[in-house]
């Protein structure tokens, strides 16, 4: 079966999952920002300083910023100083200036800051508000404002009591100096303790500390009292000035600067508290809201003098990270960076820092290169860090031989990185060119004179030859042609020769002039003479031949190579790499100014390349391309098709020559032959001559010669001849071979060619059109034959030619070798040799840009001694941390062995894993396995442990690490996959089948596949059972023994050979499979492979998961599944006891047995009955062969004796033989077999299965214990399961047991560490760890609904851990253990909401619960309890001294209770609790009267729930008597009395309903609670409603702060603040008016559930589908994007009572009163004329309408404009007159009057069956009738309803009480304490009702 494809996840992490992107998230966020605000001299900067210590903020304060500037004598400090000496003030302009720097600095940018005493109370420079604009404005807004509030009295009394030691400047309070308080100070600390049982060491500390306070004190008194001094500014009457001045010009904006801010941000806190109360109240809401403090870098040096410079890196970074250790295990990581400064690569420059500058950031180390660069890293590390920093600076050289591709890669390279190809060849064409022109200038000139010499020089040469030459043509006139031209050659010969000094060019002109004379005729050659005797023998530049020398020069001097020195090439890179720094940052946002460059056609020598060192302009990267495989043939090929044209025509001209020499040689041995065949043929013919002369007959006989070819060659020459004639014809032959060779060759490639498209490849440069052959040339060769050779394709002719192409490539691998050794002179410099043989461009800028990365990112290493070691120091701090907390105790020496080990699994256990935790990750990404690895083949990356199954594996994991670990999710797991193994009986079938349908896995039972595998072949089940009854069946057939003819015979045969045939064809795997199940022999692993390979690589296994049902069976088995690195997630065992095997299979095989019998003995039975009926056809056959035999016999002796016609005198033969006894003697009658002795009895056959049982069972136990074994050595989990049980129970069990493995697949890959709660702070603290988004929220409870967040304090402890790089808090030990075992399931919810402090209250009659169910708040989680007298104790005992405090004191002093103007002071003082503002608070039993209600309004003080907990009389009685019964109870005090709580009650009730309706009406926020029921049902109860409400504020600040639409429904919105902050479309539903056009008033409920804000503004709506479209789109509703705007007010419908209808009289209705509704929708016909109702009236454009009902005004109000302005018709209906009521019979009278009060009286008396007690059933009736008449009698005033309804309740009850005590009462007695709490006083008040008139009460 397959399962159902996996559900998405429905949210993304709440926290980042890459380590990484959460450092990148954290770089890229704002720090915390925070300004404190308050009255002067309140303690801002006090709080300021403590604050921007603790949250590593930059405190910002004037004063500061003045010393600050000074110290660092910046230009605004030496003004500062100026003005000091000059003893004036600094002016408030240059404060601010100082101070807006301050703002955009790069440590405030880092840190944050903390700005306090701004704005100031001058008014000099900027006003209050222009001040307060400056930090609206601000590039950094402050994200808190804190304002410390305290009354003026105790601002005054507090700062006028301070007091100054003029020589040290220390500040003294009033507490430290005044004797008095002193005094009292000891008379309090000398009166009794309380608590006597102390111990001795508490007291002799406590004794000690007073000892050190005396001494103080007297020091105090005695020598700094005298001395101190009352400064000018602590006098009581300046103090007051200035805070009257803070009202009057600071104290209103303020206020509106606080109302702006966001009140989750807003903290408000109590002046009167020490410092130190109030920094912890601030950290501890900073904490609850899940932020983090300012990123602490930390400076990694040691206090000992350490030699680090001569270590290599990894021993480096080893020493580094175990410096300033934040605690054991958790040493400082190393970064990307490695070594790099990455200041400077921030700049664009790669340098190594230095071991004097490494720090410690965000749990991880780098290095700096300087004190500069370490002060920049120190104010702000984020720009530094910020992605895409580490990036290569991007400085690359490029070499490579031509055609490389070095000039493309060159370019995907500067792309990549968005820099710039420096191409030196474009770079220096102008100096090429300039250097050339320079050449040719000097080249010119030196022609010039060599050339008029040279023409002077060939003019002399030439008269001397033409002198010669005329002698030579008058001596050789008179001669033959032959001799002329002899002479003419000999002497051109001769004068040939020119003078040894002649230049080159000379000398060739020379030997064409001569060759071209030795073409000439002797006549012709003198007159060429005669003509090219010059005319002048002046000789200039302007000499036809001198200037073609010239030319010539200039030419030759064109095409020839330029040479610039190596300091031009390093000048110009200068200069191109300054002028590339000016646009580079342009490249990217925050590019650095240096690198961005790509160097190409660079010379690769070491002059050039020392140039570059001298000039410092070295690339980090050099870059070669090589073509090393296959010696070059890749080079070759490219450079012979870029050059294919020349080589081709070099190739053909030397086989056109090697062709024309071979034919000339040819030629002359022709004409060699047939001169000799010429000088045959004239002996010959002299011989014939002389023989026919002699012998006339014989030369006619010889008169034929041999036969000639056509070239003069006869068929017959001589011996020599003919051999040498052979020798040519094959070499000629020989020869047209290899040119027809040649030309197929060609022909075949051509057509190739013609086929295939032309490809240019991008290595190749472009080039100008090659030149071709000369057509002479290719018409020789054609005619010759001439092809060139064969080659492949992709490939080049191996030819001579190619020798020149060849020494390229050579001079270019020998002088990149010398370069090579000068680049290794620079360590720094990366050298990258690349192949290009096999790669495209696309593979070669990849390893280009891994090779330059790789410095940059994270490197594994094999884990060996050092880290065994760094693991042993951790163990050792961790055990003598733990020694500290822990006494040692003494144990036995076993029980330390024990420890011992478990220790070494402890320290397993807490090894910082990797993304794959146990399991090797190589396995798991090639083959999608769990294979768990060993720890001896351990390797580190990123300072996790990850194990390998091989050594191998853990190479190849090093070598790409980033390809085996997870990025921004975890890796997926594979599918579950189980082993289930067990005896055979063990129900293992059962289980894997049941759990296999639940998971929706397979479930494959392996010998069940064996048998499918072998079933195909031999058609039937193959083992030891089917091989017996086989066996059965055979024995049974042979039984058989009936004749059968001879065709039946031969079928069977037939059949029997085809069946052993079909046996015959099992293939080698089959008949090992047959073999396995037959006799138990082991399969091949060849056979396994074909069937246990596919189960965990082929689809659909491979992604759905199995459960392998009895496999493997045996150790080999296990064994090849290590060996093929298959392995299960768990091995399930299941065992069970051998007679329960025998009791689960031995009924089955009986059964079996027996069945086998049964059909064995029926089997007999009808091969009996089937020969008793083949022996009767048998007889019955041979009878009737018998007696046509005995009749034939008896006809022929008939015809005998008639033949003879002699009578028959013998006697006639006897009777005729007896065919019956022949028949008995043929077929005798077989007797019944008796019993077979050797067959099987039942017990015999049950022992012998018994015993084949045991023997099953302890061949599969012991076969189990050799699997279990082999199992345990690859670390497979096991599961043992007991399966005795029923099988329902045993796979409940077995699931049980599996349902962590299945529920938590998602997370088997993650670790969690568990961490105090202490190490959790200093972590982030020290920002060694993330905190994680869920801040202080528990993810249990928030997955769990939970919206409270309680408070750390002892009931509420907190209990963190580390998951990846966050840490986590929890509130249980229980929920962190949840946590850990599926981190996924919980980090994938909707992040939590904003924390929201609880503040609610609860009220209730004494007795009621209220108490209780506060302190249930107080210890579930962390809330304070408050009633009205803690509040005032809080402020008695923290704060005695104050107004408040006196105030109170006086009136308790004088027996009076506190006012409820100062409790409410008290009680907003209390409110300003740290547990108030981050947890929440329960206020008990307050309001109660509704004076306290206006002064919690006046202090705005408004709980978001009341919860009212309402019970009678009667049960606070009633409790109040179980209260008195409790054991161990105090004293029973006298205001608890009954009569007291009965005085109580009624006061509470009378009180609470007043301020009930106003909290209704106002707020909405009551909520009444049944306190009848249990304590658990009103938790729950209150508990629901309170994370509900605390949900909706969650989600409205959440809403508000995106931007977005929230509702504001339980927000306690007054009306007024309602009505102020209307929208444009005031109290109508928005969106009914957009979409339908109608107008919706919604003014007619108060309620705001369906209400909502957006942009500051409240809007209505009609119900909840308006408010979810609203909620969705809010900007399609309201302006302007909304389609229809509000009315105008006089447009909009008003509706009208009664009273206003008369109170507009004259005025009439329009319509004449008819419903302009009815008429309407009627169709305006006659009958849709109905009369209005005066009652439903509404005024519109200043007209009156009276409406048929309250439906037809509601539509109307809806679309005024639908029904407003109609037209009556002519004819009306008549006018009804009135009927009066008492003019009515007396039914219509009923009918009109009380029918429908007494219809709803009788239906109510009909469904509620009431039976009064003691009355009948009709009176009790006729009783309900008439009170409920009473009580809901229209006409009746409120006092009379109210009296007969609470009549009717009462009746009600009594008739109830039949019911309950029918139920309640049974037939055998119970005690009282058995009895319902109330059934005693209900039994009392039915028994008290006898005799009773109902009406009398």
């Amino acid at each position: 079966m397959m399962t159902s494809q996996q559900e998405e996840q429905p949210y993304p992490f709440v926290d980042i999952y890459d380590e990484d992107e959460a450092d990148r998230v954290f770089l890229t966020s704002k720090p915390t920002c925070f300004a404190i605000l308050g009255k002067p001299s309140v303690g801002k900067k006090t709080l300021a300083k403590k604050l921007a210590q603790i949250w590593k903020c930059t405190l910002i304060d004037a004063s500061e910023l003045i010393d600050e500037n000074i110290t660092a004598e910046t230009e605004y400090g030496i003004k500062c100083n100026e003005l000091l000496y000059q003893g004036q003030a600094i002016p408030e302009d240059l404060i601010i200036k100082m101070l807006m720097k301050k703002i955009e600095s790069p440590e405030v940018f880092h840190f944050g800051y903390v700005l306090c005493d701004f704005p100031s109370l001058s008014e000099e420079h900027m006003s209050i508000p222009e001040q307060i604009d400056v930090i609206r404005n601000a590039k950094l807004k402050p994200d808190f404002l804190i304002n410390i509030k305290c009354p003026d009295y105790d601002l005054c009394q507090r700062i006028s009591g301070l007091r100054q030691h003029p020589e040290t400047g220390q500040i003294y309070q009033r507490e430290e100096w005044d004797p008095d308080i002193i005094e009292k100070r000891k008379k309090k600390k000398k009166e009794p303790r309380k608590s006597a049982e102390e111990e001795e060491e508490e007291e002799e500390e406590e004794e000690e500390e007073e000892t050190n306070e005396a001494i103080a004190d007297q020091i105090m008194l005695t020598e700094i009292l005298p001395h101190l001094v009352h400064r000018p500014e602590d006098f009581l009457e300046n103090i007051q000035e200035r805070v009257a001045i803070y009202k009057d010009i600071m104290l209103r904006p303020l206020e509106t600067l606080m109302a702006e801010q966001d009140s989750q941000y807003l903290f408000e806190l109590d002046g009167n508290k020490p410092a130190e109360e109030l920094i912890a109240t601030v950290i501890a809401r900073l904490q609850s809201m899940g932020l983090r403090n300012g990123a602490l870098i930390t400076k990694l040096q040691s206090g000992e003098e350490e030699m680090l410079d001569g270590l290599d890196n990894d021993e480096l970074f080893r020493v580094l990270a175990a410096y300033k250790l934040v605690a054991p295990r958790y040493r400082w990581r190393r970064s990307r960076w490695g070594r790099a400064c990455p200041v400077a690569l921030k700049q664009g420059e790669i340098i190594m820092g230095s071991t004097d500058y490494a720090l410690g950031f965000l749990g991880k180390m780098y290095m700096l290169s300087s004190e500069e660069a370490l002060k920049e890293f120190m104010l702000n590390p984020r720009p530094y860090l910020l992605p895409p920093m580490p990036l290569p600076p991007c400085k690359v050289l490029v070499f490579g031989p031509p055609l490389s591709g070095r000039t493309t890669l060159c370019g995907l390279i500067a792309n990549y990185y968005q820099g710039k190809v420096i191409d030196m060849e474009d770079l220096l064409k102008a100096q090429f060119e300039e250097a050339r022109l320079q050449l040719i200038e000097q080249t010119r000139y030196e022609a010039i004179q060599a050339g008029i010499q040279k023409v002077k020089e060939k003019m002399e040469n030439e008269r001397l030859y033409q002198e010669q030459a005329a002698l030579i043509a008058q001596d050789l006139s008179d001669k033959e042609p032959d001799e002329y031209e002899e002479g003419i050659t000999a002497g051109s010969v001769q004068h040939s020769v020119t003078t040894s000094g002649s230049q080159k060019e000379s000398s060739t002109i020379k030997e064409e002039d001569e060759g071209e004379m030795e073409e000439l005729s002797p006549s012709q050659a003198a007159e060429e003479i005669e003509t090219s005797v010059p005319q002048t023998s002046e000789v200039t530049s302007e000499h036809p031949e001198v200037q073609e020398i010239v030319q010539k020069a200039i030419e030759a001097v064109m095409f020839s190579p330029v040479l610039l020195p190596p300091e031009a090439y390093a000048d110009a890179l200068e200069e191109a790499i300054t002028e590339l720094s000016k646009s580079n940052k342009y490249r990217y946002p925050g590019a650095a100014e240096k690198g961005g460059w790509v160097l190409d056609n660079f010379p690769p020598s070491t002059e050039h390349w020392a140039a570059l060192v001298e000039k410092e302009l070295l690339p980090d990267t050099v870059i070669c391309l090589k073509n090393a495989e296959q010696n070059g043939k890749v080079l070759l090929t490219r450079l012979y098709q870029a050059n294919k044209a020349e080589v081709d025509a070099k190739i053909i001209k030397r086989l056109t020559d090697e062709a024309l020499k071979k034919k000339q040689e040819e030629e002359e041995a022709r004409k060699e032959l047939q001169e000799m065949l010429k000088l045959q043929a004239e002996e010959f013919a002299e011989e014939r001559e002389s023989i026919d002369f002699d012998h006339p007959s014989a030369s006619e006989s010889q008169t034929k010669m041999p036969p000639v070819t056509e070239s003069g060659q006869t068929i017959q020459p001589s011996a020599s001849g003919e051999t040498k004639e052979k020798e040519k014809s094959g070499e000629s032959l020989e020869t047209e071979g290899q040119l027809d060779e040649a030309q197929v060759s060609l022909d075949s490639k051509e057509q190739q060619e013609s086929k295939t498209e032309s490809k240019e490849s991008a290595e190749h440069i472009e080039t100008e059109e090659e030149p071709q052959p000369p057509a002479p040339l290719k018409s020789v060769a054609s005619e010759l034959g001439v092809r060139l050779p064969e080659y492949p394709e992709d490939a080049f002719p191996d030819v001579v030619e190619m020798d020149p192409l060849k020494s390229k490539i050579i001079q270019f691998l020998h002088e990149w070798q010398r370069m090579e050794a000068a680049i290794a002179e620079s360590p720094l410099i990366q050298v990258s040799e690349l192949e290009i043989d096999g790669q495209t461009l696309q593979m070669l800028l990849d390893q280009t840009i891994q090779s330059m990365e790789q410095p940059f990112k994270y490197h594994g290493w094999e884990f060996g001694p050092e880290d065994d070691d760094e693991e042993q120091e951790d163990l050792q701090a961790e055990a003598e941390a733990l020694a500290e907390e822990e006494e040692e105790e003494e144990e036995d020496e076993d029980e330390e062995e024990e420890e011992e080990e478990d220790e070494e699994k402890a320290a397993q256990r807490k090894r910082q894993m990797g993304d794959t935790k146990h399991f090797c990750p190589v396995i798991l990404k090639e083959n999608f396995i769990l294979y768990p690895g060993l720890t001896e083949n351990t390797a580190k990356y990123r300072e996790k442990h990850y194990y390998f199954s091989t050594p191998e594996n853990r190479d190849k994991f090093l070598e790409n690490p980033e390809e085996y670990v997870s990025r921004n999710e975890p890796l997926k797991a594979p599918p579950i996959r189980i082993c289930l193994l067990g005896s055979h009986g063990a129900g293992k079938t059962v289980c894997a089948r049941w759990l296999a349908d639940k998971l929706g896995i397979f479930h494959i039972q392996f010998e069940e596949r064996l048998q499918e595998l072998i079933m195909i072949k031999t058609g039937k089940r193959v083992g030891p059972e089917e091989e017996e009854e086989d066996e059965e069946e055979a024995t049974i057939q042979e039984m058989v023994e009936s004749p059968q003819s001879a065709a039946e015979e031969l079928e069977g045969e037939e059949e029997t050979k085809r069946l052993q045939e079909k046996e015959m064809l099992l293939t080698d795997e089959e008949e090992a499979i047959k073999a396995n199940l037959i006799e138990g022999e082991a399969l091949p692993m060849e056979v396994l492979d074909g069937i246990v390979l596919d189960w965990w690589m082929k689809e659909p296994f491979r992604s759905t998961g199995f459960i392998l049902d009895g496999f493997p069976r045996t150790a080999e088995e296990a064994q090849y599944l290590a060996d093929r690195c298959l392995c299960p997630d768990v091995a399930v065992y299941l065992e069970v006891d051998e007679e329960d095997v025998t009791d689960r299979l031995l009924p089955k095989r009986v059964q079996t047995w027996q069945e086998r019998q049964a059909r064995k003995f029926e089997k007999k039975q009808q091969i009996k009955d089937m020969k008793a009926k083949l022996r009767a056809e048998l007889v019955a056959q041979r009878r009737a062969e018998l007696l046509v035999e005995q009749a034939k016999r008896k006809m022929e002796e008939a015809t005998a004796r008639l033949e003879n016609e002699v009578p028959d005198e013998e006697e006639e033969e006897e009777e005729e033989d007896d065919i019956e006894a022949i028949l008995e003697e043929e077929f005798p009658k077989e007797e019944d077999e008796g019993e077979d002795e050797e067959e099987e009895q039942e017990s015999e056959a049950i022992e012998r299965m018994r015993t084949e049982l045991s023997e099953k069972y302890e061949t599969d136990v012991t076969n189990l214990q050799a699997v279990q074994e082999e199992l345990e050595k690859l670390l497979i989990p096991e599961v043992t399961l007991v399966s005795k049980r029923k099988p329902h129970i045993v796979c409940y069990q077995l699931y049980k047991k599996l349902k962590d493995l299945i529920e938590n697949r998602e997370s088997i890959f993650e670790k969690c560490y568990p961490i105090s709660l202490s190490l959790a702070r200093k972590m982030l603290v020290l920002a060694y760890k993330h905190p994680s988004n869920f801040g202080q929220w528990d993810p249990i409870k928030l997955s769990e609904g939970d919206a409270i967040k309680p408070f750390q304090n002892q009931d509420t402890p907190s209990f963190p851990l580390i998951h990846r790089n966050c840490i986590y808090f929890f509130t249980s030990k229980e929920n962190r253990d949840t946590f850990m075992k599926n981190p996924i399931k919980y980090l994938r919810q909707p992040k939590p909401k904003p924390t929201v402090p609880v503040k609610i209250a609860v009220v209730g009659p004494p007795k009621s619960g209220k108490t209780t169910v506060a302190k249930r708040f107080a210890k579930e989680y962390g809330l304070l309890r408050l009633s009205m007298g803690d509040a005032i104790r809080m402020v008695l005992n923290n704060q005695p001294e104050t107004e408040l405090a006196l105030i109170l004191k006086w009136h308790l002093q004088k027996g009076l209770t506190a006012p409820d103007e100062l409790a409410v002071r008290a009680l907003d003082i209390s409110l300003m609790d740290t547990v108030c503002n981050t947890s929440g608070v329960v206020i008990d039993g307050y309001p109660v009267t509704r004076k306290q209600v206006d002064l919690l309004e006046e202090m705005k003080i408004i709980p978001v729930k009341i919860f009212e907990l309402d019970i009678d009389v009667k049960e606070v009685l009633r409790r109040a008597l179980q209260d008195k019964q409790i054991p161990n109870r105090y004293p029973y005090p006298m205001h608890d009395s009954s009569h007291i709580l009965s005085i109580k009650n009624s006061c509470y009730r009378a009180q609470t309903e007043e301020i009930r309706p106003y909290y209704e009406e106002q707020h909405q926020n009551w909520y009444v609670i049944d306190a009848t029921h249990s304590k658990w049902w009103i938790w729950n109860k209150i508990l629901e409603e309170t994370q509900a409400i605390t949900k909706q504020i969650q989600i409205y600040l959440e809403r508000i702060r995106q931007g977005m639409a929230a509702s504001i429904a339980d927000l306690c919105i007054m009306p007024q603040e309602l009505l102020s902050r209307l929208g444009e479309f005031g109290q109508y539903c928005p969106v009914s008016l957009a979409e339908k056009g109608e107008l919706v008033d919604c003014s007619v409920t108060p309620s705001l559930k369906f209400a909502a804000e957006f942009r500051g503004h409240y809007y209505k709506m009609a119900g909840q589908e308006e408010l979810d479209k609203f909620l969705k789109n809010p900007e399609l509703y309201v302006p302007p994007l909304a389609p229809y705007p509000l009315p105008l007010p006089h447009k909009l419908p008003k509706k009208l009572t009664a009273a206003d209808v008369k109170a507009l009289f004259p005025m009439q209705a329009e319509l004449q009163g008819f419903c302009p509704v009815t008429y309407l929708d009627g169709k305006q016909r006659y009958e849709a004329l109905v009369p209005g109702d005066i009652e439903y009236a509404v005024l519109y454009r200043n007209k009156l309408y009276i409406f048929e009902s309250e439906e037809k005004l509601q539509k109307f109000m809806r679309l005024p404009e639908k029904y407003w302005n109609q037209t009556l018709p002519h004819k009306l209906p008549p006018i009804k007159e009135p009927i009066l009521l008492t003019a009515l019979p007396l039914t219509g009278y009923l009918e009109q009057g009380v029918a429908t009060a007494l219809i709803k009286a009788m239906n109510e008396v009909g469904c509620l069956k009431p039976k009064f007690p003691f009355l009948s059933v009709k009176k009790t009736a006729l009783l309900f009738i008439a009170y409920h008449l009473k009580a809901y009698n229209p006409r009746s005033s409120d006092y009379i309803r109210k009296k007969y309804k609470r009549k009717l309740e009462r009746f009600i009850d009594h008739c109830e009480l039949i019911p309950y005590l029918g139920i309640k009462m049974t037939q055998r007695y119970k005690e009282p304490q058995n009895r319902p709490i109330d059934f005693d006083h209900k039994l009392h008040t039915f028994l008290s009702l006898k005799d009773v008139d109902p009406t009398s009460h």
